[in-house]
């Protein structure tokens, strides 16, 4: 028995030891963002996440600390050295779990960056990327309220 136990307790310790590898074909390569873009370089931190029922889209809001910081303290306005980015997904439905919906085709990346202050106001810059290949949208239609938008999200809070 003691031995059957010290087998065991050998082969959850090596099972616990692998690495978690992705089989082949399981990637949601539709839901990643193109290797050119890089957007691990931003260096930031999920703030938030949301669904939208009705548009059929999945949302999620990354931000550096200093944006971290701010939505903490629920300023609402922009303070300079924040840096906020916005990926929407399409939602599809999820072939390992009847009933779920997971990221789709990649939908848009908005980011807003705030520069030093000017006027009493940090400047605020806003690109929106959309489509797969992240392709920057020249339409300005809108952005102040994006803007708005993105500043007024709250941050997740987790127990």
């Amino acid at each position: 028995m003691k031995a059957t136990t010290i087998a065991l307790a050998g082969l959850l310790a090596l099972s616990a030891c692998s690495q978690n590898q992705v089989p082949a074909g399981q990637l949601n390569e539709a839901a990643s963002l193109p290797p050119a873009f890089n957007f691990s370089k931003l260096g930031l931190r999920v703030l938030t996440s949301v669904i939208n029922q009705r548009q059929g889209t999945t949302a999620t809001l990354y931000g550096n600390d200093q944006a971290r910081q701010a939505a903490l303290e629920g300023a609402g306005a922009a303070q300079s050295g924040e840096v906020l980015a916005l990926l929407t997904w399409r939602q599809q439905p999820d072939p390992n779990w009847f009933g779920a919906r997971i990221p789709g085709a990649l939908q848009s990346l908005e980011l807003l960056r705030t520069g030093p202050a000017g006027a009493g106001r940090p400047a605020v810059t806003y690109q929106c990327f959309t489509g797969q290949n992240l392709a920057l949208r020249a339409d300005t239609l809108h952005q102040q309220e994006r803007i708005a938008y993105l500043l007024a999200q709250k941050l997740a809070v987790l127990p």
